[in-house]
This record gives structure tokens, C-alpha cells and sequence, in this order.
């Protein structure tokens, strides 16, 4: 893939979305993770490349206590490399109210715990962006789209530059910027980037330890979920659907092929209403 022409089309489908709408702002919860973090990096040439619209970004990091320093650190980063205006808010003390509040009557699980904390970063966003004429941005790329890897209500959110995108892909394009954008090694931007490369990707709402992959494919990467996703849509209504069913089986072993697919299944009432994403037609030809 051309992901010179990938950033190249994220960027300019974002503004021209804003201005087509007549927003000035773009919100982004800053989590340090990878998509985040790459999702900046779009919003900030936004702004560069299109000064006559004055578009503005706002970044904001917004962690409780399961979020890591980790993370912190490489959230720090991307407001510093890529904002307009940026700041840290913690919303642990909110969480905390909230998750008495709602344990009054049923007593609360790891995920609905993380589903308050991505829930209450939600409303800080949305308020944000309301009252400075922007829209709120969306990180959740096709791997997490085809596995329900979001809150409803909670971390998706309006407009979706890299919805297009498989997890490995993501990882791709921050290379790309990496070497062919933001290639100065003592800016933020670059650093920010590096960080977000190399962390472990996580939920940051600490409903399973170990990251992503403990809930998705134990001992496994993002480019076999990848292939277990992509085979399995791709050839699903087709006449070689038990062939390719086989190889993933012996690539990956059937029970790690069964758990992502189940997960995906699963997950089939969250993808009834999705935020606007870039359509990859536009930048994979």
C-alpha cells in the first residue's frame, strides 16, 4: 500500500469534511496508544495544510488510575507534537462517583467498569466539542470495528480518519510517518510516535491484564488476527470458505481461530450504527 497516498487522502477527506459542515474544531481523547496517536498526526496536518480554514485541534488526555504511565507519557507526547491546545484532565474521581452511583442497585464487572470510564470520557469530549464548534475524532480501526472493540456510546465517536485501516496497517502507516513525515528525531511528534509504536496496546480501562491480545489471541499478533479476519470475510460466502478455514486452523491453531471469530460474531449488534470512516476505496488502488 501507498501510505504516502493513505495520509495524504486522510488528511485532506478530514478537512474537507470540516469545512464542508462548517466546523472549526477537531476533538481527540489522547490515550497514547498507537491509533491515537496516528490519528493526531492526521488532525495535526489538518491544521498545516489548510491555514485559510483556521481549523483548530484540541487534544486531551483523559486517564483514571488503570491507565498506565506508560501510556500517560506517550499521550504527553502526541499533545506536545501534535496539538493546537491540549491538557490532562483526570477523571478518577468521576468514575469513582459514577460507579457507586450505578452499584447501588447491581454490583458492577471489570467491563462494565471499563464501560463507565470510556463512557465519562465520552461526555467530557462531546461537551468539548459542542462548545467550540468541532466534532469529536474517532481512533477505532477494522481490526477493533470487525472484533466490537469499542464502548457504545463510549470510545466511538463522529468522524473516523483510520476506520479504514486493519491493526497492521496502522502500525504501517506510523512507520511511514515515522521515516517519510515527522523525521526529526528530537521533536515530539517523532518521539510521540516512537512511544505509541511500541507500547503494548491496551484497553487503558484495565479490564484484562496483558493487553489487547489476553483477550483476543493469546501468543499471537495483530497481523494473524489480521489474517484470521480478513480470510474469514473475505471468503466466507465462497465455494473455497473450508480451505481457507483449514490453513488458518493450521497457521494459528483452531481454537485461537474459533475465539476471534467468536468474539467477532458476538459482537455483530455493535456494528449497526458506525461513525463516518474514510472509505479505503479512496486511497487503496
Amino acid at each position: 500500500m501507498d501510505y504516502s497516498k493513505v495520509f495524504d487522502t486522510m488528511v485532506s477527506q478530514t478537512a474537507a469534511y470540516l469545512a464542508d459542515h462548517h466546523l472549526k474544531t477537531m476533538v481527540l481523547g489522547l490515550s497514547g496508544g498507537i491509533d491515537s496517536t496516528v490519528t493526531a498526526a492526521i488532525c495535526h496536518e489538518v491544521v498545516a495544510r489548510y491555514p485559510q480554514h483556521a481549523f483548530k485541534f484540541i487534544g486531551v488526555s483523559l486517564p483514571c488510575s488503570t491507565n498506565s504511565d506508560e501510556e500517560n507519557h506517550s499521550a504527553s507526547l502526541a499533545m506536545q507534537g501534535f496539538c493546537s491546545e491540549y491538557w490532562v484532565e483526570n477523571l478518577q474521581k468521576e468514575y469513582l462517583l459514577m460507579r457507586a452511583t450505578c452499584e447501588q442497585r447491581y454490583a458492577s464487572t471489570p467491563l462494565s467498569q471499563g464501560n463507565i470510564k470510556a463512557r465519562l470520557r465520552m461526555i467530557y469530549l462531546y461537551n468539548l466539542a459542542s462548545v467550540t464548534g468541532g466534532l469529536v475524532m474517532d481512533t477505532d480501526n477494522l481490526t477493533e470495528h470487525y472484533l466490537g472493540f469499542w464502548t457504545i456510546h463510549g470510545d466511538v465517536a463522529d468522524y473516523n480518519p483510520i476506520g479504514g485501516l486493519w491493526k497492521h496497517e496502522v502500525y504501517e502507516l506510523c512507520s511511514h510517518l515515522l521515516n517519510n513525515v515527522f523525521t526529526d528525531e528530537q521533536s515530539a511528534a517523532h518521539q510521540a510516535l516512537c512511544a505509541a509504536y511500541g507500547i503494548t496496546p491496551t484497553d487503558g480501562n484495565g479490564v484484562q491484564a496483558g493487553g489487547d491480545m489476553a483477550q483476543i489471541a493469546p501468543g499471537h499478533t495483530y497481523q494473524d488476527v489480521d489474517d484470521i479476519l480478513c480470510t474469514y470475510l473475505s471468503t466466507k460466502d465462497t465455494a473455497g470458505h473450508d480451505e481457507a478455514m483449514q490453513r488458518l486452523d493450521q497457521a494459528y491453531g483452531h481454537d485461537t481461530v474459533e475465539r476471534v471469530l467468536t468474539r467477532h460474531r458476538n459482537s455483530e449488534f455493535k456494528r449497526k450504527r458506525m461513525p463516518i470512516v474514510i472509505d479505503r476505496k479512496l486511497y487503496d488502488r
